[in-house]
Formats: structure tokens, C-alpha cells, sequence
């Protein structure tokens, strides 16, 4: 009759056995992969944290390094030396691979050719150029890509499947910087991996920090064109009588979430300035930092006929007793005709 504990140790050992088999097959650095990428995803683009520190350690190799890797592992699932002689006829990027040094710099260079075409994606969607948007479609990219190039390593028979061994590759770049048998060549060879490691780092600080640039809000008078669009063009002449329609559009750079007062007034102007004026409308819009907000005018002019000015004034804090052009943190205003049928 075998030993229990014997039947426990043996038992033990097997999970082990299956547990470091199931890591050999599964391709844990994708798994990191697309974890990192949903992390990412929550930190910079839902959640949007104001901390630059965190921004800096999750936005770097979320745009420098995880686009680029991703798309290495797609294109080459096998392990450097292994499959470069196959009789098939199988495509070329199937019987090659590279080194995991040739990979790592692979990763950098493709990463930074691989988000100006996904900025033109952004452009040619008509998508908004924000934060949120950016980094969705890096991760997208990243997260599918990493799906693809698991699928086509796990085709790859088991001896000749790329895997990535940290422990290994720590000891060899250890052996590579500091087992030199030269004081001076290690010496030369830290200070060229900090040197690296500094550069990166302000590169990367420089694309995923913050950036203290010109605050400002932008204010637009538009109307809705034949195909739908926002243009602007607002009226020039309407029939006495008829509502005059336009759209005010408040773009918010201010860096933090804004509420503003909007002022609509029809102007008499003569050659010494305006004789006359008459408030029709007031709003008030709340806007978030890098949002533009749309409010669909709709007026009916005091004048009967005759050119008048349509003003748009807009305000941070309150608005005074007599509101001008003035004293207006942004205004703007069209000239239109009313046409008097009779």
C-alpha cells in the first residue's frame, strides 16, 4: 500500500508539470499583451487620470513599444533558428524570425511608423482628436493584432514556437553588460543602457504628458448646410417676418470643464458704432475641457426691414447689465437683410 504523502508529492509534482507545460504553449507575452492593453484602456481613456507619473509609465509603452510588439509576433510566430528551411509552400514571413534583440528594436521602430497611419484612421473616420479617441484606437489596434499573432504562433508546431523566457533574457543581458573581464567595458556599457533608458524616458514623457499650451475658447456662428454639414455661411437675407436660424458652437481649451453664458442681440449700427441693440436670447452651456457643444438658434427680428447685425456674445463668469462686444470674453456676428414684401 503506497504512502499517502508519497501519492500527495507525486500529485504535486504532476500540477507542476502541467502547470509550466500550459505556460510552454500559451503565448504568456501576448497574454500581457492584451492585459496591459485593457489596463491601459481603463486608465488613460475611461477613468483619464490627471496624474502625469501614471500617465507617463501606462501612455510610453502603450504608444512606443506594445503597437510595434504586437505586430512582430504577427509576423513573426516562431522562434529565432527554428523553421528557416521548410519545403512547403508557405508564405516567406512564416519561415522566418528574428532575435529577441531584433525584436524588442522592431517593436520601437514599427510602433512609431504604425501611429501616424492611425492617426490618418482617425482623420478619415471624422473622429475628434481627443484623449479618449487616440487611445482607443491604439488599443484596438494592439489588442487585435496581439489576438492574430497568438492564433498564428499557436499554429506553429510546439519546438518551433517563439516564447519568451524573462528569466533567461534577464541572465543573458546581465552577462552582456557586466561579465566583460573589463572594468571599462562595463563601465561603458551601464552607462550606454542609461543613457537609452533616459532618452526613452523623455521621449516618452514628451508625447504622454500633459502639455501646458495656449488655453483658449473658440466660438463659431454656423448654419446647417443642403448635406448636413456645419458650415459657415449664415444668412444674408431673410423675408420680414421669418425666423432667422444659425448654430453657435463653443469649443472648450481651457483645460477644465467650463460654463459659459451666451448673449443674442440684434444691433442697429450706424457709422459712429451701435445706435441701438435688443437681447432675444440667453444661454447658459456647460462644456467639458476639449468638447465643442452645438445650440440651434432660432429668432425673429425686431427690424421689418433693412440691414441689421446679429450679434453672439459670449461669457466666462457673469454677465454684466449691458452686454457689448466690448466686454465679451468672445464674440463674433453676422450682417443680414430683411426684406419687406410689401
Amino acid at each position: 500500500m503506497k504512502d499517502r504523502s508519497t501519492q500527495q508529492y507525486q500529485s504535486s509534482t504532476a500540477v507542476r508539470q502541467g502547470s509550466k507545460q500550459l505556460a510552454a504553449r500559451l503565448p504568456m507575452d501576448l497574454i500581457g499583451v492584451a492585459g496591459f492593453v485593457v489596463v491601459a484602456a481603463l486608465l488613460l481613456a475611461i477613468v483619464d487620470t490627471g496624474s502625469a507619473v501614471l500617465r507617463l509609465v501606462v501612455g510610453f509603452p502603450l504608444l512606443l513599444f506594445v503597437p510595434g510588439y504586437a505586430t512582430v509576433a504577427a509576423l513573426f510566430p516562431r522562434t529565432a533558428g527554428d523553421g528557416r528551411r521548410e519545403t512547403n509552400s508557405r508564405p516567406l514571413i512564416d519561415r522566418r524570425s528574428v532575435t529577441d534583440g531584433e525584436r524588442v528594436a522592431l517593436a520601437f521602430g514599427l510602433s512609431l511608423a504604425i501611429l501616424p497611419l492611425l492617426g490618418l484612421v482617425i482623420a478619415a473616420a471624422s473622429w475628434e482628436y481627443s484623449t479618449s479617441v487616440a487611445v482607443g484606437v491604439v488599443c484596438v489596434y494592439a489588442f487585435s493584432v496581439a489576438c492574430i499573432a497568438a492564433i498564428r504562433r499557436l499554429r506553429v508546431p510546439t519546438e518551433q514556437r517563439y516564447r519568451l523566457d524573462l528569466m533567461q533574457r534577464a541572465s543573458a543581458l546581465h552577462a552582456a553588460v557586466f561579465e566583460t573581464n573589463s572594468p571599462v567595458h562595463t563601465a561603458v556599457n551601464v552607462a550606454l543602457v542609461v543613457a537609452v533608458l533616459v532618452a526613452l524616458t523623455t521621449v516618452g514623457y514628451a508625447l504622454v504628458a500633459p502639455q501646458d499650451g495656449e488655453r483658449y475658447t473658440s466660438l463659431e456662428i454656423l448654419t446647417e448646410g443642403d448635406d448636413g454639414e456645419l458650415v459657415a455661411d449664415p444668412p444674408s437675407e431673410i423675408d420680414s417676418g421669418e425666423e432667422l436660424s444659425f448654430v453657435v458652437g463653443i469649443e472648450n481649451r481651457e483645460g477644465e470643464e467650463m460654463e459659459y453664458t451666451v448673449v443674442v442681440q440684434e444691433q442697429w449700427v450706424s457709422d459712429d458704432g451701435v445706435i441701438d441693440r435688443h437681447e432675444h436670447d440667453r444661454i447658459e452651456a456647460q462644456v467639458s475641457d476639449g468638447e465643442t457643444a452645438y445650440g440651434d438658434r432660432e429668432i425673429t427680428t425686431e427690424a421689418t426691414g433693412g440691414d441689421v447685425r446679429i450679434a453672439v456674445l459670449l461669457y466666462e463668469d457673469d454677465v454684466p447689465a449691458n452686454p457689448t462686444t466690448d466686454n465679451a470674453y468672445r464674440y463674433g456676428y453676422f450682417w443680414t437683410e430683411i426684406v419687406d414684401d410689401a
